[in-house]
């Protein structure tokens, strides 16, 4: 993957002190902005530490990122996110210990954000309100949800006016890095597509502009001039805070794998299941599928084998039959087996390949992962599949309805009243 980037940290208008800092390591692949909090200086100290400690624990571990990158061994994308976590989470012992050590420095803290590059993956960890955003074909994508009153009061629908976000609760955050000894941290990971851009800010910048200002601010193709331009609007807009920025564009990927990830998207979007996830979800079911080959005449499952995945074709046809009668034949961005998700039943039909196949497979336990992890997403992930389940039973209800009717039509009434057989007898 080949990246290019630009970033840019002002002080604002009413601030006297920067406690914003940000990192870049073109080398590890390696992106932080992080915006600290605490009198006597502590803010600027807790962001600066903070981006140094996650800085030197992924360079000490960079074993790890190689090995992934080249594909060379068992590792998988959860080693590399769980490395990232580790990295935040000596970034927050850091500075807890620091603090406890220096009284002058109690209380300090910092939001994070960090993006990893490995290969054709990107991994990215947030604790606060800093925030990513994704720029791809004209559309603007926050991939993090802020840790703050604010966020929790609008999911709850407790705040109903941006006036009431800027006067009460703006800077009221519900985890930050260095406060306790640990913190949990956010993770994400995608692979990008050529000429994504990604901002990496704090709320300096977002407090102060919308997405439709974003859209237009990170238009310039130059990510230095961009930078530039956003930290002159919010300048603009009163400076009230720091303001930080980094950018990162995505110059050029692997084709295939780049196509093979827009399919993955698009295909996600058309099953029911996921009709209504936003696309920061949709990248969350992403990074919980694993994709799956399969060959001309081989058996993806048989009936009455007991059902653990869900199965969405991304290529292909396959064939369900019952009882070895065909039922129907699936092609690509059809999917089968959503209700293992929910149960151990054994499976009702045999599914195989008619031709070459490639399948995104989620299996129970990464679904109930989801479901534990992001409480948004289960809501919608549970509803979505009551609906299929719903629609399911009314089907079978129906064909049953109909079954019972046909039955009815052509059974034979209880009498012996019949020609043929009195013919018979008398013979």
């Amino acid at each position: 993957m080949k990246i290019r980037f630009g970033a840019r940290t002002d002080v604002g208008l009413a601030r006297q002190f920067n406690e914003d800092s940000y990192l870049v390591d073109e080398e590890l692949g390696l992106f932080v902005v992080a915006d600290g909090m605490g009198g006597a200086h502590g803010g600027e100290i807790a962001s600066r530490m903070a981006c140094d400690e996650i800085h030197r624990h992924i360079e000490a571990n960079y074993d790890t990122v190689r090995r992934f990158a080249a594909g060379k061994s068992s590792l998988s994308v959860k080693d590399v996110s769980e490395l990232l976590v580790a990295a935040v989470q000596q970034g927050c012992s850091a500075i807890y210990k620091r603090a406890r050590e220096e009284k002058e420095l109690s209380g300090m803290g910092t939001t994070v954000v960090v993006l990893l590059v490995a290969g054709e993956h990107l991994f990215m960890a947030h604790v606060g309100d800093s925030r990513i955003y994704l720029l791809r074909s004209g559309q603007i994508h926050q991939l993090t949800r802020d840790h703050s009153l604010v966020e929790e009061l609008k999911r709850l629908g407790k705040i109903s006016t941006q006036e009431e976000v800027k006067s009460k609760y703006r800077n009221a955050i519900t985890r930050a890095v260095g406060i306790y000894e640990t913190v949990q941290a956010d993770t994400l990971e995608m692979m990008p597509l050529t000429d994504d851009r990604f901002l990496l800010c704090t709320d300096g910048l977002h407090s102060t502009t919308g997405e439709q200002d974003l859209l237009r601010l990170l238009s310039n193709p130059n990510p230095d001039d961009s930078a530039d331009d956003l930290v002159r609007h919010a300048n603009s807009k009163g400076g009230q805070d720091n303001i930080t920025c980094l950018m990162l564009d995505v110059q050029e990927t692997e084709p295939q794998r780049a196509e093979l990830t827009q399919r993955k998207l698009n295909t996600l979007k058309s099953v029911p299941l996921f009709r209504y996830l936003n696309f920061e979800e949709l990248l969350k079911v992403v990074s919980a599928v694993e994709e799956k080959k399969f060959s001309a005449g081989e058996v993806v499952f048989r009936e009455e084998d007991e059902g653990d995945a869900l199965y969405i074709l991304l290529a292909g046809e396959v064939e369900v039959s019952r009882k070895d009668t065909i039922i129907t034949k699936l092609v690509s961005g059809d999917h089968f087996g959503e209700l293992s998700l929910i149960d151990r039943f054994p499976r009702s039909a045999t599914v195989k390949a008619l031709e070459s196949c490639l399948c995104l497979v989620m299996n129970r336990q990464k679904f109930y992962e989801l479901i534990r992890e992001y409480s948004a997403l289960s809501v919608k992930l549970l509803w979505c599949l009551a609906r299929v389940c719903s629609v399911r039973l009314r089907d079978t209800t129906g064909e049953l309805e109909l079954a019972r009717s046909l039955v009815a039509r052509v059974r034979l009434p209880a009498t012996h009243d019949v020609p043929f057989e009195d013919d018979d007898r008398q013979g």
